[in-house]
């Protein structure tokens, strides 16, 4: 098992605390990207943000796509195998960060493990993220 944490900051404060699990099987997520997290009454578990987590199993020749929007940005994390991203060659533990509009073209020759995370980049910071105590 591998272990990934990552922060995405709420939208509004005051929010209760949660926790939500979900199962997904390899199939629903192979050579295709399967949204994990997104903005509630979307696909996957609950998020209190415009954001999205999306994981994927690509198998040998596959190859995926993924447009950050204006406004919006993200990280790709190869959790396991090896990629090219838009020419570059990534591997197990790289990642790549985008900082507004961009197109990403991925593919591999030996298959991969990704998760994508894509969020805006403007955002009101609340809680202790705002300085509030």
């Amino acid at each position: 098992m591998r272990f990934i944490q990552f922060w995405i900051l709420p939208s509004m404060r005051g929010l209760q605390t949660s926790v939500q699990q979900q199962q997904f099987t390899r199939e629903e997520r192979t050579d295709r990207w399967l949204q994990i997290m997104g903005p509630a009454g979307t696909d996957g578990l609950d998020l209190a943000q415009d954001a999205r987590a999306l994981v994927s199993h690509l198998t040998d020749a596959g190859r995926l796509a993924h447009t950050f929007g204006p406004g919006r940005g993200g990280y790709l994390y190869v959790i396991d195998g090896r990629l090219s991203l838009n020419g570059d060659a990534l591997r197990t533990g790289d990642a790549a960060k985008a900082t507004g509009a961009a197109e990403l073209e991925l593919s591999t020759d030996v298959g991969a493990e990704l998760i994508l995370i894509d969020v805006p980049l403007e955002f009101e910071p609340v809680g202790v993220w705002a300085g509030e105590r």
